[in-house]
């Protein structure tokens, strides 16, 4: 025991010894003691309180040796043959990488300030309601590329297979 466990056992354990000083002086009467239905004998009333003081020390002593970390700590014992070749460990951090590396990472190419670039992404409209398809306005470009073209004009381009640049 450190000691400053040493010091510390007299303030925790003075509310006990005072308890059991008073109970020491209220030996003379006596009383019983009813807990719902059940009923202790005649006992004096210093004798009650000694009881329910050791009893709560007792409880209190036993949940705080349970719960404090004087378990033996894990170790574990290698034996090994005299003619056994040593561990080389691996170093915990990486070793430094050298300018060059760095220097070859690939950063963007473009303004921190600048917005971030468009996304293109292929995209179906597709429509419900009436039967009938609906003619739209070819471009030039949807001229230049057959399937793009049939597909507009198709009501029912799900099985047809599609084209690069739909």
């Amino acid at each position: 025991m450190t000691p400053l466990q040493r010091l510390l056992l007299i303030p925790c354990l003075s509310p006990l010894l005072l308890t059991l000083l008073v109970a020491g002086l209220n030996l003379g009467k006596g009383g019983k003691l009813r807990i719902l239905t059940w009923q202790l004998p005649t006992l004096p009333i210093g004798a009650w309180m000694a009881i329910a003081a050791t009893t709560g020390a007792a409880l209190g002593s036993g949940g705080a040796l349970a719960a404090s970390p004087q378990a033996p700590s894990l170790q574990r014992e290698v034996r090994r043959p005299l003619d056994w070749p040593p561990e080389h460990s691996e170093p915990l951090e990486p070793p430094p990488s050298s300018s060059a590396d760095a220097a070859s990472v690939l950063w963007p190419e473009r303004d921190v300030r600048d917005p971030a670039p468009t996304v293109s992404v292929p995209f179906r409209v597709i429509r419900r309601g009436s039967s009938q398809p609906e003619t739209t306005p070819v471009t030039d470009k949807q001229t230049s590329t057959g399937s793009v073209a049939a597909a507009m004009n198709d009501s029912d381009d799900w099985n047809q297979p599609v084209g690069e640049d739909w």
